[in-house]
């Protein structure tokens, strides 16, 4: 069985996406949920599914080095194929990125390059940009910037206000990332998804 970790720092709605997909599966089990934020909404979803989770409040620690060795010592405790990052709000540091290589994924609310970092959906709303979408990457040092596994195009229609972008792009993520998670634990380069 292939074991996946999920890092998120938020409502977790990807998070639940991506449980529901596999909550029938024999092949891939998500082992745990760890959270920065003691208050995220997405731990009461792990404990709705019944995954083990961990909260590794960020707001405990002295520095952002401390709170990513702690981090970095959970990490190598457990035994999994590949850490997901479900709006994770912190930047993984370069150490743990390199120990594991091509083993982090994340997923983003643009068609990067464009707009990485924050408030992506809102940023192309702003611009007006005709069509804007989804990207799955591997996770490399710099913010956003990982080789890319799948991307998936939107036409942003004119009479959209930002919620209703926003609601079409969730529905991206929600649809694509477990499915992309499926095909990487199977070894499958076949992203014709």
């Amino acid at each position: 069985m292939k074991k996946i970790v999920i890092l998120a720092s938020g409502n977790g709605t990807n998070f639940e996406a991506i449980c529901k997909y596999f909550l029938k599966s024999s092949k891939i089990s998500i082992i745990k949920l760890i959270t920065d934020n003691k208050k995220a909404k997405v731990v009461e979803r792990a404990k709705r599914f019944g995954i083990n989770y961990e909260i590794i409040d960020y707001t405990t620690f002295k520095s952002k080095k401390e709170y990513n060795d702690y981090l970095f010592g959970r990490l190598k405790d457990l035994d999994f194929d590949l850490i997901v990052l479900a709006g994770y709000m912190r930047i993984l540091p370069g150490y743990i990125v390199r120990y594991y290589a091509n083993r982090i994924i994340n997923i983003h609310p643009s068609l990067l390059p464009k707009y990485p970092g924050l408030r992506s959906i809102e940023r192309a709303y702003n611009n007006k940009e005709e069509y804007t979408g989804i990207t799955i990457h591997y996770v490399e040092e710099e913010v956003d910037t990982g080789r890319i596994i799948l991307q998936k195009k939107l036409k942003v229609d004119k009479n959209w206000d930002l919620t209703k972008l926003e609601e079409e792009i969730h529905k991206l993520e929600h649809q694509y990332y477990p499915q992309v998670i499926e095909k990487l634990l199977n070894n499958s380069d076949d992203y014709g998804i």
